[in-house]
């Protein structure tokens, strides 16, 4: 997977939530795609909620919207700081409203509400502030990710790994790249194979509770019964790898060891 050549903007504030901030900017880099810590301009250095110190690279009244394919929302009690600058709301109206990516976990919902691109929307949130959301027109669901065109929401820190995946698949980086597929291990391609099928099978599950046909409702179940049953085949075989240190059911795996 990459985001080789994608911009993104994290938001940043007093009391800001550490995982919120840090995972996603992090799991971005490591993606590939540019990160900016972009602050409300009150400050060159925020603190989390624990006191962990997040030094901005710019204002947002200093960057442009044309700047960024993203915006990135963590939560804590940063977002009501940030809903309160106008520059910070006219950066996610103008991002969205180009068709760029806006993510916000937790209590960040509150940011993309004071920016007016929620109304109509199929979202989630920290329970805290579904009431909020659903007064801004959206619709509240009680999911680990939502994603809703170019608005990707969460519940929690829990979510992260949701979070994440849904913004790299929503930027263009949810494809295996060739080269690494050439360079992966047999153990480690059986990891991401397993990965994706409990990811295709939360997608079914979702699908069930979403669907009012009773039969999409009866294949979407047989779907996900599927793919869990191809995740339990492949966790036996990634347990074999484990056990057998020469892999020599993978002999013909060119040059890995």
């Amino acid at each position: 997977m990459t985001l080789k050549g994608k911009r993104i903007a994290v938001l940043a504030e007093e009391m800001y939530q550490e995982l919120e901030l840090w995972y996603p900017a992090l799991r971005m880099r490591e993606a590939g795609a540019e990160v900016k810590i972009i602050g409300t301009g009150s400050s060159p250095t925020y603190a989390s909620k624990h006191g962990y110190p997040v030094t901005v690279d710019a204002a947002a009244d200093q960057v442009s919207s044309a700047d960024f394919d993203a915006v990135i929302i963590p939560g804590g009690y940063a977002p009501d700081r940030m809903r309160r600058y106008p520059a910070v709301l006219k950066l996610v109206r103008e991002v969205f409203e180009r068709g760029g990516v806006i993510a916000a976990i937790c209590h960040a919902g509150w940011v993309p509400i004071s920016a007016g691109i929620l109304k109509g929307r199929r979202v989630t949130s920290v329970p805290a502030i579904k009431d909020d959301m659903v007064n801004a027109g959206a619709t509240w669901v009680d999911e680990p990710v939502v994603r809703d065109g170019n608005l990707i929401t969460s519940r929690m820190p829990d979510d992260l790994p949701f979070f994440c995946n849904a913004i790299i698949q929503a930027l263009g980086g949810g494809e295996v790249n060739a080269d690494i597929v050439e360079t992966t291990t047999a153990k480690e391609a059986l990891a991401i194979a397993i990965r994706s099928e409990e990811q295709a099978a939360a997608f079914y599950k979702a699908a069930v509770k979403r669907t009012n046909d009773p039969d999409a409702k009866i294949l979407f179940e047989e779907l996900a019964k599927e793919e869990l049953g191809h995740k339990a085949r492949l966790e036996k075989e990634y347990a074999h790898l484990s056990g057998d240190p020469n892999w020599a059911r993978y002999a013909l795996w060119a040059h890995h060891p």
